[in-house]
C-alpha cells in the first residue's frame, strides 16, 4: 500500500485544509460545463502544483503506468514538434487552439491531484448537481422555450454550447440517481438528495436541449436514450423501471408531439438538404460533386453549406499530408484551400481537428489513450474501485461527446477541454487505485477493500484511510 505524504508539520487539520482546496480546485475545472469561461485553467494550474508537490513528496513514490507514458510521450512529441515549426518556419506558424494537443503532458500529475481527494469524490459530485440545478432553475427561460424561440442553456457562449453540457449532465444526473436507487449501502440522506434532484436536472436539462435548436445534439442524443432504458430496466426491479420508463416516455413523446411543427421547421430543411446529396453520391455523381452541388443549392440552409465547405477544405488538407498532419502549419495553408472564404477556421468536426495537425498517427494515439482510459475504468468497475454507474456514466458521455464532434468542434471548447481533463484524470486515477490494492470505491469510503493486491487476496479486508490523512 502506497503511503501519500503530507506537508511538513501537517497536521489533521492541515490535511482537512488541503483536502478543502484541492477538492475545491476539481469543483472549478468541473464547472465549466456549466460556465463557460476559462476558470478551470487558473483552477488547473495551482492543482497541477500542488499534486506535483503531494507526489514528489509521497513515500513510496507511485510509479507511472505505461498509459501516463502514453500521455506524457505524445505530450513531449507535440510540444517538440509545435516548438521547432515555430522555431525553424519563417512564419512562425501558431495555429488556432493548437497549444491544446500538449494537455497530456499534465494528465497523469492530475490524476495523482483526484487520487488524494478520492474519498470526498461523493461529496463533490453532490456539489456539482445542486450547482447545476441552481443554475438551470435560474437560466432556463421556459415560457421562451414554449414559444418556440432559440435559447442558450446554461452559462454558455452559445446555444450549441449549452445543449452539448446538457446533454452530459442529463446522462451523468441520470447515472447518478440510478446508483442511489439500486445500491442498499448508501446514505439515505444521499438517496433523498439525488431523487430530488436528479428528476429536475433531466428534466430542464432535455428542455434545454429542445430549446437550443441544435440538430446535431438531437440527433447524438437519440441513440442515448434507449441505451438508458436498457440500464434502467436491467438495474430496477421489473415493476418499477416499466413505470419510470413509460412514464418518461409519455412525457417526452407529448413535448415531441406538441413542438412538432417548431422541430420539423429547425431540421426539416437540414435533412432534406442531406438526402438530397446522399442521393446524388449514390446515384450519379461522386461524393466530392455531390457536396459541392450541395453546398451551392439555394435549398441548402446557410449553416450547413458553411459546415460542408469547412470538412471539404479540412479533406483537402488532410489528403495532402494524410500521415502526421500538417502541425501547427495548417493555418497558414488554409487560405489556399478551395473554401477559403468561407469565413471561419473552427472546424465544426472534432475528427477533422486531429486530422489536419496530426493525421492519422495523431488519430491512432488518441484513439490507443481513449481506449487504454476506458479500459481502467471498466476494470475499476469489475473490481468494485467504482459503482458499475459511474463506468456506465463515464462510457455514455464519452459516447454522446464523440457523437456531437461529428458535426461541431465541441473538443475545443471549453467544456471539451474540461471533460478532457476529467476524463483522463479519473481514468488514470481507478488506475493507480488498481495498482495500490486501494479497491474502496469514492461512494463508500468506509467500505471494506473489494480490490486486495495479490499477496493479500486471503486476509481480512481493511477499510483504506484516505491518501490527504497517511503520513509518509
Amino acid at each position: 500500500m502506497i503511503d501519500q505524504a503530507r506537508l511538513p508539520g501537517a497536521t489533521s487539520m492541515s490535511d482537512r485544509y488541503w483536502a478543502f482546496i484541492v477538492g475545491g480546485l476539481w469543483l472549478v475545472i468541473m464547472s465549466a460545463s456549466l460556465i463557460e469561461s476559462y476558470a478551470y485553467r487558473y483552477a488547473g494550474v495551482p492543482l497541477l502544483v500542488i499534486s506535483l508537490v503531494f507526489y514528489a513528496r509521497s513515500s513510496p513514490r507511485p510509479s507511472i503506468d505505461w498509459r501516463g507514458w502514453l500521455c506524457l510521450a505524445w505530450g513531449f512529441y507535440a510540444f517538440l514538434r509545435f516548438t521547432l515549426q515555430f522555431a525553424l518556419q519563417s512564419d512562425h506558424p501558431v495555429g488556432d487552439r493548437d497549444v491544446l494537443f500538449l494537455m497530456p503532458l499534465i494528465f497523469p500529475p492530475l490524476a495523482y491531484g483526484l487520487f488524494l481527494v478520492w474519498s470526498d469524490i461523493e461529496k463533490l459530485i453532490a456539489v456539482y448537481f445542486g450547482s447545476a440545478l441552481l443554475i438551470l432553475l435560474w437560466q432556463t427561460p421556459i415560457a421562451a422555450i414554449a414559444e418556440g424561440r432559440t435559447v442558450i442553456p446554461l452559462i454558455q457562449h452559445n446555444q450549441i454550447h449549452g445543449a452539448v453540457c446538457c446533454g452530459m449532465i442529463f446522462i451523468g444526473a441520470a447515472l447518478w440517481l440510478l446508483y442511489y436507487l439500486t445500491e442498499a449501502s448508501v446514505s439515505r440522506t444521499m438517496r433523498l438528495y439525488a431523487s430530488v434532484l436528479s428528476p429536475l436536472i433531466c428534466v430542464l436539462c432535455l428542455l434545454g436541449i429542445y430549446g437550443s435548436k441544435s440538430k446535431g445534439v438531437w440527433l447524438s442524443l437519440l441513440p442515448v436514450l434507449p441505451i438508458l432504458a436498457f440500464l434502467i430496466l436491467r438495474s430496477l426491479k421489473p415493476r418499477s423501471a416499466i413505470a419510470v420508463l413509460l412514464a418518461s416516455f409519455v412525457l417526452l413523446a407529448s413535448g415531441v408531439y406538441a413542438a412538432r411543427d417548431n422541430i420539423d421547421r429547425t431540421a426539416g430543411p437540414t435533412i432534406a438538404a442531406t438526402v438530397a446529396m446522399f442521393k446524388d453520391a449514390e446515384t450519379t455523381e461522386p461524393v466530392g460533386q455531390a457536396i459541392s452541388r450541395s453546398i451551392t443549392s439555394d435549398s441548402t440552409p446557410i449553416a450547413m453549406s458553411a459546415r460542408l465547405q469547412l470538412w471539404a477544405n479540412a479533406w483537402e488538407l488532410f489528403s495532402a499530408a494524410p500521415f502526421f498532419g500538417w502541425g501547427s502549419e495548417w493555418l497558414t495553408r488554409w487560405p489556399h484551400t478551395h473554401y477559403s472564404n468561407v469565413g471561419y477556421t473552427f472546424m465544426h468536426n472534432g475528427y477533422l481537428e486531429i486530422l489536419i495537425r496530426h493525421g492519422l498517427f495523431g488519430a491512432v494515439v488518441f484513439t490507443a489513450m481513449l481506449a487504454s482510459f476506458c479500459g481502467s475504468v471498466w476494470r475499476a468497475a469489475s473490481m468494485r474501485v467504482i459503482p458499475k454507474q459511474a463506468m456506465f456514466a463515464y462510457f455514455l458521455i464519452l459516447f454522446f461527446f464523440s457523437l456531437t464532434i461529428l458535426s461541431n468542434s465541441n473538443n475545443r471548447l471549453v467544456s471539451g477541454e474540461s471533460l478532457s481533463i476529467l476524463t483522463a484524470a479519473f481514468a488514470l486515477a481507478c488506475q493507480l487505485k488498481l495498482r495500490t490494492g486501494a479497491g474502496t470505491h469514492p461512494f463508500r469510503t468506509g467500505e471494506p477493500n473489494a480490490c486486495p493486491s495479490s499477496n493479500d487476496r486471503h486476509m481480512r479486508f481493511q477499510p483504506e484511510t484516505p491518501p490527504l490523512q497517511r503520513f509518509a
